[in-house]
């Protein structure tokens, strides 16, 4: 199994701190370019569904960067940091919303290439960032919420290569408020699943403290 860290005692990357700190890191960086991306992208082609995926990713990038401050800690504080991670993540499918509402009340058209170059991009960031995740997404609440937001931002990029695809035969701007919200709606019920998640596992701590 490949490894992503210089250390020689090394042999798989599910089993070593260093290849996990290390992959979150470079997810960080990977989310934090396509952040600026699509924010600029979005912005010049007046699209919902690239600035939704832009504030999808800066908060992706947020929730990575804290991960790895929290290695090693305990269980129930990785559940408390992913607990507010839930809140940060609802807090984004809101605010993709209401760019979803504003594309609808300007009827703007917005750029297919830029969307569609720009998604097939993205998508590539997300697939790699999803696969480094993958090998810890069942070691904790946190890793698994990281992975849970790469995994869904790249469903969002395969969205968007499909929403610049249709509206260049369309000539309409439907199908970018049709996948905006639907990353809306994707990000808010990845937020409740994750938040629930974590209070269960902050409730069973309380408990043991109890006993």
């Amino acid at each position: 199994m490949f490894k992503i860290c210089l250390d020689d005692d090394c042999h798989k990357i599910d089993e070593c701190e260093a290849c996990e700190r290390n992959a979150l890191i470079v997810c960080f960086l990977i989310n934090a370019v396509m952040f600026g991306l699509e924010l600029y992208y979005g912005l010049i082609a007046h699209s919902a569904s690239l600035l939704s995926d832009s504030a999808h990713n800066i908060g992706d990038a947020l929730i990575l960067g804290t991960s790895v401050l929290v290695l090693g800690s305990t269980l129930a504080s990785k559940a408390k940091l992913a607990l507010v991670k839930s809140i940060v993540m609802f807090g984004f499918g809101i605010l993709t919303m209401f760019y979803v509402v504003s594309n609808i009340t300007t009827g703007h058209i917005p750029d297919h290439v830029s969307i569609t170059y720009v998604g097939i991009f993205v998508l590539i960031g997300n697939v790699a960032s999803a696969v480094l995740l993958l090998y810890y997404k069942n070691k904790d609440i946190n890793l698994k919420s990281a992975y849970i937001c790469c995994r869904n931002d790249a469903i969002s990029s395969v969205g968007i290569i499909i929403a610049g695809l249709l509206i260049m035969l369309t000539k309409s701007n439907i199908p970018d408020i049709i996948i905006g919200g639907s990353i809306a709606i994707l990000i808010c019920y990845s937020a409740i699943g994750i938040f629930k998640e974590s209070m269960q596992v902050i409730s069973n701590d309380v408990f043991e403290d109890w006993k």
